[in-house]
């Protein structure tokens, strides 16, 4: 909350003056956030509390109010939800706090927008709310997509009091729901830890307990097994170095001792490895995520004292954490998904395979196919770093 304060002190929030109706430029269906105030950031939703966004009568032509988005947590006993329509319960009539209904729901605010989007078949955002350990809020805010309200009523529920009940039906033609895939990855994720072996997967581990996390590979399209086939490098193989590694040169000037004291206070000042990715500062905050945009990080390596285990500036030498899959599609044939809900700025994995020197002959073959327009298959899948966009540059800080 003090982060957002800070953000719509600085006028740093989209759509406060303008609000938007229906999609919002940027945001994608499946795009989730671990707060509410992220919400109002991007301006998805213009409230960090109330559950339904609207744009007051004073800034609609016709004097009504029109609901831009609704925030579903399913926290009301008349709610309910199978995705493609949600019986959603107005706001109002009980404690902040949760509860039952103390008091009769009116027609005011967020009701009475909602019942003019019904009126005036206006498009509302849709936002799942739910229970997510992995998430720094404990919750997971899910962009679902765009709804119509296509009933509205009022009367009892079952609390005994008044409530008002609108009926939202998905529009057609959107991307899955964002909501469907989540519970999914989660499922399978608890299967996965509990050994469970479910429908489709050729192997739990395609690494074979090379990476600090399993990778299951899964075909529900065809017959295709070529994943197995590979060795799984979870590291690059570097061929011996051409000459020897200069004598005296420094790397990380810290001992061991002195590394751990520092801990995520590892600064630039000192730190030669950390001077050397330049920009200003760490390339790492103090839990792996990468903070800034650079075009190489240079870690701290095998020539340095610090201690690989706790060094800050060795994210990537830790392994994998988040859980990958390798898939079978009918769109891209094989991929790669994620069962985790992973932060921007995290470490995923390698891509590794055989370093070769620029002089090798693959090299000069891989540039002659490639100048000739074809693909990574046909010029021998080579991957050159110095060929590499600055997407970095994105990044920002």
């Amino acid at each position: 909350m003090r982060a957002l304060s800070a953000m719509i002190d600085g006028e740093l929030c989209l759509y406060r003056d303008v609000r938007i109706v229906g999609p919002v430029p940027g945001v994608l269906v499946g795009d989730a956030f671990n707060y509410r105030a992220e919400l109002l950031v991007v301006g998805l939703h213009c409230h960090t509390q109330a559950g339904i966004g609207y744009v007051p009568a004073s800034q609609v032509s016709e004097g009504h109010p029109v609901a831009t988005s609704i925030v579903s947590s399913g926290g009301y006993l008349d709610d309910h939800d199978n995705g493609d329509v949600l019986m959603y319960t107005g706001s109002g009539g009980r404690p902040r706090n949760g509860g039952d209904h103390l008091s009769d729901q009116e027609f005011q605010r967020g009701n009475l927008a909602l019942s003019y989007s019904y009126n005036y078949d206006v498009e509302v955002r849709v936002i799942r709310c739910h229970d997510c350990d992995a998430s720094p809020s404990g919750k997971l805010y899910v962009y679902d997509g765009l709804y119509k309200v296509q009933s509205t009523t009022y009367g009892p529920g079952k609390s005994g009091r008044e409530v008002c009940r609108f009926k939202l039906v998905r529009l057609p033609g959107q991307d899955a729901l964002g909501s469907n895939t989540w519970r999914a990855a989660r499922d399978l994720t608890d299967a996965l830890v509990a050994k469970i072996r479910p429908p489709g997967y050729l192997t739990m581990d395609m690494s074979k307990g090379k990476e600090a996390v399993p990778v299951p590979v899964r075909n529900t399209v065809d017959q295709d097994v070529s994943p197995l086939e590979f060795e799984y490098l979870a590291c690059s193989e570097f061929p011996a170095p051409p000459k020897p590694v200069r004598r005296g040169h420094k790397c990380c000037i810290y001992s061991k001792t002195a590394c751990s004291e520092m801990s995520s206070k590892c600064a630039p000042s000192g730190c030669a490895c950390v001077k050397r990715s330049g920009g200003g500062g760490p390339a790492y905050s103090a839990d792996g995520t990468l903070v800034r945009g650079r075009p190489v990080v240079y870690e701290c390596g095998a020539r340095c004292g610090c201690p690989p285990r706790s060094c800050p500036n060795r994210v990537t030498q830790r392994g994998m954490k988040h859980r990958l899959e390798v898939f079978r599609s009918k769109e891209t044939e094989w991929g790669v998904r994620t069962l985790d809900l992973i932060q921007p700025g995290a470490f995923l994995c390698e891509f590794t395979g055989d370093v070769l020197p620029a002089d090798h002959p693959r090299i000069a073959n891989a540039n002659t196919n490639a100048s000739t327009g074809a693909s990574m298959e046909e010029w021998g899948g080579i991957v050159d770093p110095r060929k590499f966009p600055p997407r970095w540059r994105e990044w920002g800080d």
